[in-house]
């Protein structure tokens, strides 16, 4: 179960970086630059504890999927960005993917 735990907050890690940036002003402002980069750099090293017991597969499934569904809802709540149906259709299809991953990733 820390498994999970820890790839939630390397989720949260990742997606807080990639809303941050924007801010760097292309790693040029330090402050955003640091803040950015403690983020990734704690979300690989979680990413790197939960890959120990799940397979890396399955953790990166998870983690690169929810990242972007995570950073698509800031951009619609934060930046206002509207979605397209094509954009909504591609989310199910990721978000079926991961599930399918999930339920047949360890059929041989």
């Amino acid at each position: 179960m820390l498994t999970y735990f820890y790839l939630a907050v390397a989720i949260i890690a990742e997606t807080t970086g990639t809303t941050l940036i924007g801010s760097t002003a292309g790693f040029t402002k330090l402050l955003p630059t640091i803040l950015t980069l403690s983020c990734y750099a704690l979300s690989f090293y979680l990413l790197a504890i939960v890959v120990k017991s799940m397979p890396v597969y399955l953790a990166y499934a998870i983690w690169s999927a929810s990242g972007i569904l995570v950073v698509t809802c800031l951009s619609v709540v934060l930046f206002n960005v509207h979605l397209n149906w094509q954009t909504i259709v591609g989310l199910t299809f990721l978000v079926l993917g991961v599930v399918l991953v999930n339920i047949f990733g360890n059929v041989h």
